[in-house]
């Protein structure tokens, strides 16, 4: 299946190889084998001939791979858990702008998804886009119907695109779990398939229009937080049209004065409107930048673009906001043991090596006051920490802290004197009050009853199938002794070299006993005993070097 794979799309296989290759980066091909036996770089820059890092290399190569390496890029870059810091900080960079496609070609997509002329639903069409990336571009138009609307549109043959590098990438992933601990521990494979199910959604539409409209539906009795409208009649997996909504942008500082808004209150606004979102609903904008805000009279904010949606449940929640708790008041116990709750090792941790380095990272921001703490920064270093301590943190948790680090540019241009933490606090004290509320404390007592009873409903069968497995003579119980094989291949050498010597000791006796008895021996005009003392020399020496060669005398 690889190779077919491989040789499908040779020609696409060879340019990502080329780019690689081309910005120093041969050997990330040579250390998994990816392209081995297909073809190979002709020529190979040094390390000497860059001035830039290979994180830097890294990032400019992804961009000139086009979008699917992009996307990739930019979701690596909330897995502050996976890779070293400097990879994350040029992932954090990669850019999705690329020259628009002409405006013939898109409007051939957009018709050929709604089945019918655009002139036919559209008034106007703007020509030039308002934003062009590498899977879609966005035009201004207005309805037959006299509504404004944005629309966004894909780019023609970006599906195929992006199926070919996605096949290429299962192929590296499946390399990259074979070859490598690293990949074997964080499972590469189910990385990629995370990956390809995200860049899926972004490339159907009708998933950006449901969050949208899920987003829109949390805050139906929220006049603060303003989400546009989906007109579904005209959308589909590749076109989505939106109502147009005028706003200001949330850092065009000078059109914010001039409209005489209150920076203070939209700052407010945005941080309730996000911590809404992440700690009372679960369900929130995971790319929160100033070109997806905006801002409406009284304060009011508009969130736009809805690719990139982050989810947690109940149980992550309570965990994060325990994590952030812990943070405030700087209990370095209490944030060693939820890091390793919320997050899986591999093996077994080193603790109290643990435990120090969160205390020297606590230790930096003692006594700051909490307008001075950012907490998505500690949280992204914590989970940086992960990675040398090899502890994998669920997507989710990294996307909420890296959610929280785009807050914390964006609200101190606003207003200085803001503490995020301090906006936080209530919906902490929400979420804990929930956490033992009546309610919740029914709901979690009726489930273990439930399932406390399904184990003794059951357990008369269980005690059965044992009991008759017993009877029958089939119970097998079988035991793991990790070291057994270790332990099994020492014996065996010890074994083979005493027999060795036997054998040895043996051949010097029995040569000794025919040189003393030579005239009775039926072979006294062959030299048996010579040639015994010397296979026994032989068989001494070769003993004697194996044994220094082992180290163990």
């Amino acid at each position: 299946m690889v190779l077919r794979t491989r040789y499908r799309h040779l020609a696409r296989l060879k340019e990502v190889i080329n780019t690689l290759a081309k910005h120093g980066l041969a050997h990330l091909v040579d250390y998994t084998g990816w392209g081995q036996g297909i073809w190979r770089p002709m020529k190979r820059e040094t390390e000497e001939g860059f001035q830039s890092t290979p994180a830097q290399r890294l990032r400019i190569a992804l961009e000139e791979l086009g979008p699917t390496f992009v996307k990739l890029g930019q979701l690596l870059s909330t897995r502050p858990d996976l890779l070293p810091s400097e990879y994350i900080e040029q992932f954090e960079r990669l850019q999705d702008q690329v020259q628009p496609v002409p405006f013939e070609e898109i409007i051939k997509v957009l018709e050929a998804e709604v089945g019918l002329s655009y002139d036919q639903f559209f008034f106007h069409l703007d020509h030039q886009p308002l934003a062009s990336a590498s899977i879609g571009q966005v035009h201004r138009g207005t309805l037959q119907s006299g509504e404004d609307v944005v629309v966004k549109i894909q780019r023609p043959g970006i599906e195929q695109i992006i199926k070919t590098d996605l096949e290429i990438l299962f192929d590296l992933a499946r390399l990259v779990e074979a070859r490598t601990k690293w990949g074997k521990f964080y499972k590469v494979m189910d990385m990629a398939e995370e990956f390809a199910r995200a860049i899926r959604e972004e490339t159907d539409y009708t998933i950006e229009g449901r969050n949208a409209d899920r987003l829109a539906a949390n805050f139906a009795h929220d006049k603060l937080v303003v989400i546009p409208k989906v007109i579904w009649e005209h959308s589909g997996s590749k076109v989505l049209v939106m109502e147009y909504v005028e706003s200001v942008k949330i850092n065009d500082f000078a059109a914010l004065e001039k409209a005489d808004y209150n920076k203070e209150q939209i700052a407010r606004n945005l941080a309730n409107g996000l911590f809404k979102q992440i700690y009372i609903h679960g369900f929130f904008h995971a790319d929160p930048h100033p070109g997806n805000l905006g801002v409406l009279p009284r304060e009011r904010i508009l969130f736009m673009d809805f690719g990139m949606m982050g989810r947690i449940d109940e149980d992550l929640k309570d965990k994060f906001v325990l994590m952030v708790l812990a943070v405030v008041r700087q209990d370095v116990n209490s944030i060693v043991e939820l890091l390793l709750a919320i997050g899986k090792a591999h093996g077994k941790v080193n603790r109290g090596q643990l435990k120090k380095d969160i205390g020297n990272l606590m230790h930096r921001y003692y006594n700051l006051p909490l307008s001075e703490l950012r907490i998505g920064d500690i949280l992204n270093e914590m989970f940086s920490m992960a990675f040398k301590y090899q502890i994998r943190v669920p997507v989710e948790v990294t996307l909420v802290a890296k959610t929280l680090v785009t807050l914390e540019g964006i609200l101190p241009q606003l207003d200085p004197k803001i503490s995020i933490l301090e906006l936080a606090e209530p919906f902490g004290k929400v979420l804990v009050k929930n956490r033992y509320s009546p309610t919740k404390l029914k709901k979690l007592f009726i489930s273990n009853i439930a399932e406390l009873l399904g184990f003794f409903n059951h357990l008369p069968r269980r005690w059965d199938n044992i009991m008759t497995i017993i009877e029958e003579g089939e119970l097998k119980i079988e035991l793991e002794h990790r070291n057994l094989n270790k332990f099994l291949l020492r014996m065996n050498i010890i074994s083979n070299r005493l027999a060795f010597s036997i054998i040895i000791g043996s051949l010097v006796i029995g040569s000794a006993l025919i040189a003393k008895d030579n005239a009775n021996s039926l072979l006294w005009k062959f030299p048996v005993a010579e040639l015994g003392f010397m296979v026994a020399v032989v068989m001494g020496l070769w003993l004697l070097i194996s044994i220094l060669r082992s180290g163990r005398i």
